[in-house]
């Protein structure tokens, strides 16, 4: 909700300015010749602005300086041209309507398209045609809603603003300024505010980031193939982490609701609930970790499956096409992998190669009847396994389990090991301890079944 409501503050702000600019450009005598050129150079100037403010906006609440000039510099160009073709469009509307002139009818079809046109082009700076759609919605609804609020006031203020001028009753005068200002401030709001309902009721799958810089943002998944990572082109930018690769992971549209994971080959991994994936089919609820980043996946009226997240398989999934990188040569395999930017492979490579590319990561290990882990049973990290293989430091800036959202652990809080009695904890003199099933230990041997506390995160035992 907050970046809807900053969408329509930016839109009724653009309006303004636009208002505030060209209104003391406004002829002093009313002449149709004077009077028609005003309107244009307002119109369009109207269209560009508002069209840079909510496609800047756009392109800022995806993330990155290029979406973010995109958007702007898209946005003015075709609001502009967008305004200008509306506004033509709508004067031909109303003068072959026969409907009276100045009245709301009359007002709303000669305005409406307008804020259609001016809609398509928002959407247009996109470059996504779903969004163009929802943008001719949206501007339709609300430049037809801005063109009724224009009648009404303009009506309701008119002989306040006649007597302000000094003019007689009965006289005729230009009364349109304060209800031009509400229209403009109208338009901007109301389109962003329309596109935005739109796009929110007609979204059927998207991301929202649950761990990392940024908390809480999502990101819709429009397009048929929307890549991961910390390069300014990503369609789901990541940035501040340097184990995140520029092109790092993809999540592929197969179809309906339906979506694929497919891993770039970065050294990191990509892990689908903890588990390393190459390619993997996506559900509802799915926790999706890229470096110190967890995104959860989400469909629109979709449940969670009833299986523990840590039950999940991360075999390889069969894809009907690679995710297509700009610039960059594409893998002719039946099953292909991403290729990413910094991290080349060749095709000598095994499949298997990208989970065997961190081998040091406990993350990385899937979870086997051998041996033994823990699981973190709540948190951000729900569902999340890690393998005790050998020391596993847990801490806010441990190698092992990192802990960096969490305020209540330590830098180096703990560490899991394995002893010839079984796996073990040790506390490393943290400054809010550590539990073994409630009790504040200092070093305890642990049982599968044992709940280990380390700050806000409970960790089981199993094996």
């Amino acid at each position: 909700m907050g970046t809807l409501l900053l969408k329509v503050f930016v839109g009724a702000l653009a309006g303004l300015a636009c208002w505030m600019i060209f209104e003391p450009m406004a002829p002093r005598v009313i002449t149709e010749t004077a009077w028609g050129n005003w309107e244009r150079m307002f119109t369009l100037a109207l269209g560009a602005m508002i069209g840079l403010a909510i496609g800047g906006v756009n392109g800022l609440i995806q993330g990155g300086k290029i979406h973010t000039l995109r958007g702007a510099g898209l946005g003015l160009l075709f609001g502009a041209i967008g305004a200008s073709l509306g506004y033509g469009l709508g004067g031909t509307f109303a003068n072959l309507s026969h409907l009276p002139s100045q009245t709301m009818p009359w007002r709303i079809l000669a305005l409406t398209p307008l804020g259609t046109f001016l809609g398509i082009a928002i959407g247009a700076s996109t470059l996504n045609m779903r969004r163009l759609v929802q943008g001719l919605i949206g501007g339709t609804i609300g430049a037809a809603i801005g063109a009724a609020v224009f009648d009404v006031l303009g009506t309701i203020i008119a002989p306040f603003t006649l007597a302000m001028n000094n003019v007689q009753s009965g006289a005729r005068g230009e009364v349109g300024g304060p209800s031009r200002a509400i229209f403009a401030i109208a338009m901007g709001g109301c389109i962003a505010l329309f596109i935005g309902i739109v796009d929110r009721l007609a979204r059927s799958a998207w991301v929202r980031l649950r761990l990392g810089r940024n908390e809480g943002k999502e990101w819709v998944l429009d397009a048929g193939q929307n890549f991961i990572g910390r390069s300014e082109r990503a369609n789901i930018p990541l940035f501040g982490d340097p184990n995140v690769a520029p092109m790092h992971a993809c999540i592929v549209r197969q179809g309906p609701n339906q979506f694929l994971l497919v891993d770039g080959g970065a050294p990191g991994g990509t892990f689908l609930n903890g588990q390393p994936v190459q390619q993997a089919p996506l559900f509802h609820g799915a926790m999706i970790t890229v470096g110190g980043f967890n995104l959860e996946f989400l469909l629109k009226n979709q449940r969670a499956p009833a299986r523990g997240p840590e039950a999940y398989p991360g075999q390889p999934y069969p894809m009907g096409g690679a995710p297509q990188y700009p610039g960059y040569p594409q893998p002719q395999t039946q099953h292909p992998q991403m290729q990413p930017q910094p991290y080349p492979q060749t095709q000598a490579q095994p499949v298997h190669q990208p989970t065997q590319a961190y081998p040091q990561s406990p993350v990385a290990s899937a979870p086997t009847m051998a041996g033994f882990s823990v699981v973190a049973t709540d948190g951000p990290m729900t569902g999340q396994r890690f393998m005790i293989s050998g020391p596993l430091e847990v801490g806010r800036e441990a190698t092992g389990i990192s802990v960096g959202f969490d305020s209540m652990a330590s830098r180096r809080h703990a560490v899991f090991s394995l002893a010839p009695s079984g796996p073990t904890v040790a506390d490393l003199n943290s400054t809010n301890g550590t539990f073994v099933n409630g009790q504040r230990i200092q070093s305890q041997t642990l049982r599968p079944g044992d709940l280990v506390k380390i700050g806000a995160t409970t960790f089981r035992v199993e094996g």
